[in-house]
């Protein structure tokens, strides 16, 4: 936690924050060498007190106008709590002290032990699993496709070299690649089971309702293993997704499950890796992003309905939703409220295990899981 610059209380003049921050790290200093109960206490008590400072502050006004400094601050508290809770062996605790610091706070430079930290304790924390370890393959859902006056299905290539992947992007059109992740340990390991058994502890940020757009939609933070068998293992009301999220910058251990593919060395630019995880029935709406896209279907089914960067797709006016589509292109009324639809060609495909999308730059794309399903996107820029 010395990468918190103590010179950044006083340009932001919090001298009582200063104050308490010095008193946790003094008495945690203490406690590596001597280990008194009484002294952690105080110091768990003095982070809950500025973690509760901090959190009004970052909670006033707009994110994304907070001063990074107050969730550095954050995380660096949660850290040290977290510590303090695992000297007096409340792992539980401990773990989830360390992901409110990863989901709420901000890195100070390189760091990254709170995720180690996390990642250490959650391999010794015992976790009562309902479901059995072995990795068990999923049934797809026989959902009908929407009616659709031009389709075409998305055309395969089996693992292609980089020279004839460079040939493919010149279009700018959608293809699926084969054989391309089937070496990933991911392939073999990742399931709802082997997430309970392994990363259960983990609390993560989940999305609530049928999508994104919805009236209904809310976030809420759920551990991996309450979200699995909530919304996985039995059935539920409602519709819950660990969508879009840089799971990997978080449970760093699941990066391991993946390897970096040589297609993405022509990027100019960091790879931004996202993971979406979530039961059948969950659906992103028509949308589009700025970015390109590699879609890896490592667990389960995903249809996926594509429109051309070029159509005219009615996107909301409102900013917050420009690319993302008015159409909804399940619904049976979709031709009779747009009837230009009628004029476009939709690029369909139903992605199973092992399967790799590219999604060009800016393509309109509806996205819906037919089983549960886990899958990881890596977006870069040209």
């Amino acid at each position: 936690s010395s990468g918190i610059n103590a010179g950044e209380f006083s340009r932001l003049y919090c001298i009582k924050e200063k104050d308490l921050y010095g008193g946790i790290l003094g008495r945690t200093s203490h406690l590596i060498k001597d280990y008194d109960v009484n002294v952690s206490k105080q110091v768990l008590q003095d982070c809950d007190i500025l973690l509760h400072l901090i959190w009004e502050t970052i909670n006033i006004g707009h994110w994304k106008d907070v001063d990074v400094f107050w969730r550095q601050l954050y995380r660096s508290i949660c850290f040290i709590k977290s510590v303090n809770l695992s000297w007096d062996d409340r792992i539980a605790e401990a773990i989830l002290s360390c992901d409110m610091g990863l989901i709420m706070g901000a890195p100070f430079r390189e760091e990254l032990f709170v995720q180690e930290l996390a990642d250490f304790l959650s391999q010794h924390v015992s976790i009562d699993s309902l479901c059995e370890t072995e990795h068990v393959p999923v049934g797809k859902a026989e959902v009908p496709l929407p009616f659709l006056s031009n389709h075409k299905e998305i055309p395969q290539v089996n693992a292609p070299s980089l020279e004839k992947f460079i040939e493919l992007l010149k279009p700018s059109t959608p293809f699926i690649m084969k054989n391309i992740i089937d070496h990933w340990p991911a392939m073999k390991k990742w399931s709802p089971s082997y997430l309970i058994q392994n990363h259960g502890e983990r609390t993560v940020p989940i999305e609530i309702g049928s999508s994104y757009t919805s009236e209904q939609w809310s976030q809420k933070l759920l551990k991996l293993k309450d979200f699995i068998r909530t919304y996985m293992l039995t059935s539920s009301n409602e519709v819950a997704y660990l969508a879009q999220y840089e799971l990997f910058n978080h449970i760093t251990r699941l990066k391991e499950d993946i390897t970096p593919l040589d297609y993405c060395a022509v990027s100019e630019s960091d790879v931004v890796t996202n993971c979406w995880f979530g039961p059948e029935g969950t659906v992103s709406p028509l949308h589009h992003d700025h970015y390109q896209n590699l879609f890896c279907q490592v667990y389960g089914y995903k249809r996926f309905i594509m429109f051309d960067s070029h159509d005219n797709m009615h996107p909301h006016q409102h900013h917050l939703l420009k690319n993302t589509s008015q159409i909804d292109v399940e619904s049976p009324n979709a031709l009779r409220d747009f009837p230009d639809l009628a004029d476009k060609t939709a690029w369909v495909a139903d992605l199973g295990p092992g399967d790799v999308l590219y999604l060009p730059l800016h393509w309109w794309h509806h996205v819906r899981s037919l089983s549960v399903s886990f899958s990881v996107s890596l977006w870069w820029k040209k």
